[in-house]
């Protein structure tokens, strides 16, 4: 494989060692790693922090222990795509050491904006979709790089899929600055709530396919979870149908 071209992604070529490796196992501690690798530990695990920061790699946590999970090689060519066409000659490679290890994790936490980015990536996964969502954002506290994203980057892109948004909202909404801001014009359907009442402090969506996404776009609390499982979704989306049927329209 032509590492030079992973490289263009922002990766070292030791993190892309490691990036390979995680690929192969899809998902792994860091004593483990780096001694698959053949590596210090104390190195792996720095590499690995670093590449969780580029938003590379996330993490899991099973039975105490931090695993490390590497970015799914389709989002990691679609996000790149604009600036690096010549990524996609690879994805095949990619997808086939990626594909050996067949049982995928259900939950995966997220931090820092590349990790929050990386939530509003996969939930553009599905078009002509519907997402249900609560939100509570503080037009004070939110994180400008997240602002410009999803008013620049993320809502625009979302309504061209054609993805609905169903949302009960408790303070700020960022809107697309390319499309005309009504319900209609951003693909969506609002009903608003008292924050004082009933407040909303984080974000949570609910799409598909059986995934819930919980997150934060505080400046201070950058960080987020997906998890992706039959029963809790359904729960979620039966929450989000009561709480939608008792909100009246303000």
């Amino acid at each position: 494989m032509n590492i030079k071209l992973l490289e263009k992604l922002g990766m070292t070529v030791r993190e892309i060692k490691i990036y390979l490796k995680l690929l192969e196992l899809g998902e792994c501690g860091a004593n483990t790693l780096s001694k698959r690798l053949e590596e210090n530990r104390t190195s792996t695990y720095s590499l690995l922090l670093s590449l969780q920061k580029k938003g590379f790699v996330s993490y899991m946590i099973k039975h105490g222990v931090k695993y490390f999970v590497p970015m799914d090689p389709k989002l990691l060519i679609e996000r790149y795509f604009e600036g690096a066409k010549s990524l996609k000659s690879i994805l095949p490679e990619l997808l086939a050491i990626h594909n050996q290890f067949e049982q995928k994790p259900k939950i995966t936490f997220y931090e820092g904006v590349n990790g929050i980015k990386q939530i509003g990536e996969i939930l553009l996964e599905v078009p002509n979709s519907v997402r249900d969502s609560f939100m509570g954002v503080d037009k004070k506290t939110i994180h400008p790089e997240i602002k410009k994203y999803y008013e620049e980057d993320f809502i625009p892109r979302r309504i061209e899929l054609g993805i609905k948004y169903r949302g009960i909202v408790a303070g700020y909404i960022p809107m697309s600055i390319k499309h005309e801001k009504t319900q209609k014009g951003q693909l969506r359907e609002l009903k608003y709530v008292d924050p004082k009442k009933l407040p909303i402090k984080n974000h949570i969506d609910i799409f598909p396919n059986n995934k819930v996404a919980l997150y934060s776009y505080h400046k201070d609390e950058m960080m987020g979870v997906i998890i992706e499982h039959e029963a809790f979704y359904a729960t979620m989306k039966t929450v989000f149908a009561l709480a939608w049927a008792g909100v009246e329209v303000l």
